[in-house]
């Protein structure tokens, strides 16, 4: 019998791992909106963190800094990058993470990663958490405000609900 396993916080970078070496190339400005998205839509469902890091209500929708400083000498918008360290991060993952935990981002990863990059930045910036982190910004300014977790979680929670 499998011992059950508590929900857990997993790394952004091996996350972003995972989605490269899962999901194919692709540019930062996607793979930093499906990281958001995984973060955001954990929230929601789980009332838990996926991440302990943080995302900002930069000019291009939700970034995370981490990710943005590891992969800016290979990608900095829009050319893609692909996964190259070696390994299969999926494995990394299935340890860290419980089945549920790693099932539901599966979902939200392959709905998601359909969606090109400016479409999820279109969306991004249609939605509450990062509007309202950057009140007080305009639409060209740098910012560097956190959009709040519990902000994500209120507002992708009634996504989910239908509200």
């Amino acid at each position: 019998m499998e011992a059950i396993k508590m929900m857990s916080t997993i790394p952004v970078l091996t996350l972003a791992d995972y989605v490269l070496s899962s999901y194919g190339p692709m540019s930062q400005l996607k793979l930093q909106k499906l990281l958001y998205y995984c973060e955001a839509y954990h929230l929601a469902n789980f009332d838990t963190n996926l991440l302990n890091e943080n995302f900002e209500a930069w000019l291009h929708g939700p970034v995370c800094p981490e990710v943005f400083h590891e992969l800016k000498g290979q990608s900095l918008l829009y050319s893609d990058i692909a996964y190259t360290k070696g390994g299969n991060p999926k494995d990394e993952v299935v340890k860290i993470l419980t089945s549920e935990q790693f099932d539901f981002i599966t979902l939200v990863l392959e709905d998601l990663s359909t969606w090109t990059g400016p479409e999820l930045e279109r969306s991004t910036h249609s939605e509450k958490p990062w509007v309202e982190a950057r009140i007080g910004y305009g639409e060209a300014d740098r910012c560097n405000v956190v959009i709040g977790k519990e902000s994500m979680k209120i507002y992708y929670k009634a996504e989910l609900n239908g509200f």
